[in-house]
């Protein structure tokens, strides 16, 4: 009844087309994909999905396979604590890591670094070199690691997702969904260690031998929209402009996940507001209706 209030009020559904999915992530099975012309975001990317305190506000294309670039290295960082994770182990910086195609932090051939410091650069700045340095550490290999990663999917209930690089570069058989992101998303946020770090707009980490290394997180919107305390970014030729986020307002949490978007961050500012305007709406025409009983 609330959502139906809220999309009412701010008329982006009419109500013969009106209904509320609550997606896999968020309790349920699974939701079917739908683009509504009456959206007025269905455009604004590939594919997409904005819930809000648990229920699906708008959608488009969310069951479609997509690359998903670098919100892959959300699950990287799940499968990276909960293999035996020890924060203040020295990790060594092999050749490929240091010579990993960009974003990278700096890590050169034959350095050490704190598996924290690492996890913090990947998940802040996208970072393949730390993110490499992880994958080598916890299991030797990429495909060694791909193989825990499609493992630990499987146990979120990512149905239709499968990946091939911890990094998310585009690979033969890389795909996921929205609703699978979505499910990814609630499962990393919900680990304090990703939460903090995904909420810092910069950090200085350190090598073995004491250089310094500073970075911001590519996450824009992060204390230029209130309430925005995360989650992750993506970019590759095939994924396109990609991103979740996560923000909180007045009792009110909206996730977003958006895939291959030309305007990321002007669309995602755009349907945050409105989400948050339309549950304070919602609230008001739900106190209005019971002081006039």
């Amino acid at each position: 009844m609330l959502l139906y209030l809220a999309v009412r009020i701010v008329g982006i559904l009419p109500r013969v087309l009106l209904t509320v999915l609550l997606l896999g992530a968020f309790g349920t099975a699974g939701a079917h994909s739908r683009t509504d012309s009456h959206d007025p975001y269905h455009r604004s990317a590939s594919a997409y999905a904005a819930v809000l305190d648990g229920e699906l506000l708008w959608a488009s294309n969310i069951d479609v396979r997509r690359a998903p670039a670098s919100l892959t290295k959300l699950l990287t960082a799940l499968v990276v604590l909960d293999s035996n994770w020890q924060p203040d182990a020295l990790l060594s910086v092999s050749h490929d890591a240091a010579h990993t195609k960009h974003p990278r932090v700096g890590l050169r051939t034959g350095e050490s670094i704190r598996a924290d410091d690492a996890l913090t650069a990947m998940l802040m700045h996208s970072a393949n070199d730390a993110c490499l340095v992880l994958a080598e550490h916890v299991a030797g290999s990429v495909d060694a690691f791909a193989a825990r990663m499609n493992a630990r999917a499987a146990a979120l209930g990512m149905q239709d997702s499968h990946f091939v690089h911890p990094c998310g570069f585009d690979a033969d058989g890389q795909y996921s969904t929205v609703t699978d992101l979505l499910r990814l998303a609630k499962a990393a946020h919900a680990d304090p260690r990703i939460a903090l770090i995904a909420a810092q707009e910069r950090a200085t980490i350190s090598t073995a031998t004491g250089r310094s290394l500073a970075f911001r997180n590519t996450n824009q919107l992060l204390g230029r929209l209130d309430g925005v305390v995360g989650l992750k970014t993506g970019y590759t030729q095939h994924a396109g402009h990609c991103l979740i986020v996560v923000a909180e307002q007045s009792g009110h949490r909206v996730w977003l996940v958006l895939l291959d978007s030309q305007r990321r961050w002007w669309t995602a500012h755009r349907i945050i507001t409105d989400a948050f305007a339309a549950a304070v709406h919602a609230e008001r025409s739900h106190e209005a209706t019971f002081a006039g009983t």
